[in-house]
């Protein structure tokens, strides 16, 4: 794998580049790491294992060793060279969800110390520099990934994990985690008494927005495809349906209070059709939202958002699940050497629950198991229920 060029950001031998070092509390930490990254825009293929240098760390950072690494759909979305809209630089590390252990802390840094066992949804938060100036200038690149054996982050998107799960079940967490209570608490406001309809109950927003609303004291309905019925009745859903049953997603017409769509497309128009008047809905995969809710009228509102980091709302969200009240998903673990066939997976939306990488597992150089022309990829069961944007 080539070096940085000179005036690479992560660049070791070139101190310009590189912030001032603060005095830390530190356990070791090397100067160089194992990575998954990409040089290209492409698919799945394009991403390699490489020998990369550990980010600097700023006073107000905390270095994670790496356990665990979520995989969301956006990560093949980005890969892919989709949304270039967000400020970005390649080489890219891609991945923001993490589980791991705090190795070193910055100087600014009191909450959290070494030896910690932590949780993060850790995406560069460029659209949140009037609440954090900090980070204005944050992008996409290879500093800020977490598909890599280390993670610098800023301790503001950084929370104890919860003492109930293990790394693996805590980093499937943190981006469909927030965007349900973001989505269930901010955007729809639910409260004790309502009842919630949540499209695609078996992915991973779906599935954290049926505890969530449970949670909150919401009667919860939820669809999904027949075979995950149990599953998601399991996570705590009064009413499961099998989104292919056309009577009863029929029947739902006018029956609830507030939608969370995880799914988009034509699941959208369902979840607006089962919407009392004056209802809410708000999806994390329609971004034609607005349109759609003028050309339903009958007084719904409805909203689309992009989830942002939150130490504090996962620390809500860890106590939620060290109560009893909340459990993990469905986890399908692969080898981080192997990201390029959990990215496939991730990218066809059809996974009950998670994809998680183990850090443990890092092969040698090599770029991935995926195939082009496979037809099977292992973690990946038969619903249609996760298309979800994140």
């Amino acid at each position: 794998v080539a070096a940085p060029p000179p005036d690479h950001p992560v660049n070791p031998t070139n101190p310009s580049k590189l912030p001032p070092q603060p005095t830390t509390m530190a356990s070791e930490v090397p100067e160089t790491m194992r990575a998954v990254q990409y040089a290209d825009y492409g698919g799945p293929d394009a991403l390699e294992v490489a020998t990369i240098p550990v980010p600097p760390m700023a006073p107000t950072d905390v270095v994670i060793e790496v356990h665990a690494a979520g995989t969301n759909p956006v990560d093949a979305k980005l890969t892919a060279g989709y949304i270039k809209a967000w400020p970005q630089a390649l080489p890219i590390v891609p991945g923001w969800d993490v589980a791991g252990v705090v190795k070193a802390v910055g100087a600014s840094v009191e909450s959290l110390k070494v030896g910690d066992e932590v949780y993060s949804y850790t995406r560069p938060a460029f659209d949140m520099a009037e609440e954090h100036p900090e980070s204005k200038e944050e992008k996409i690149d290879a500093t800020t990934g977490a598909y890599a054996e280390y993670a610098v982050v800023k301790a503001w998107k950084v929370a104890k994990k919860p003492t109930s799960l293990g790394f693996v079940e805590a980093a499937g967490v943190p981006l469909c985690g927030l965007t349900a209570w973001q989505g269930l608490t901010k955007h729809l406001k639910v409260v004790k008494g309502e009842t919630v309809l949540v499209l695609g109950g078996s992915g991973g927003v779906g599935g954290f927005g049926v505890q969530w609303a449970k949670h909150l004291g919401a009667t919860v309905i939820a669809t999904c495809s027949a075979a995950n019925v149990k599953y998601v009745t399991d996570l705590g859903a009064d009413t499961v349906v099998d989104y292919r049953d056309a009577d009863a997603v029929a029947a739902l017409a006018g029956t609830v209070d507030k939608v969370l769509d995880c799914v988009g497309g034509d699941s959208t128009l369902t979840g607006l059709k089962a919407l009392k008047d004056g209802g809410a809905i708000c999806s994390t995969a329609n971004y034609g939202l607005g349109d759609l809710v003028a050309a339903e009228g009958r007084g719904i509102t409805g909203t689309g958002f992009l989830v942002q980091p939150s130490a504090e709302q996962l620390t809500e969200l860890a106590a939620i699940f060290d109560s009893g009240a909340a459990k993990s998903l469905n986890v399908r673990k692969f080898p981080l050497g192997d990201a390029g066939a959990a990215l496939m997976a991730s990218k066809l939306g059809r996974t009950k629950g998670k994809i998680v990488l183990t850090t443990k597992h890092l092969v040698e150089e090599k770029k991935n198991v995926w195939a082009a022309g496979a037809t099977e990829i292992e973690g990946v069961d038969d619903d249609d229920s996760f298309m979800d944007f994140m």
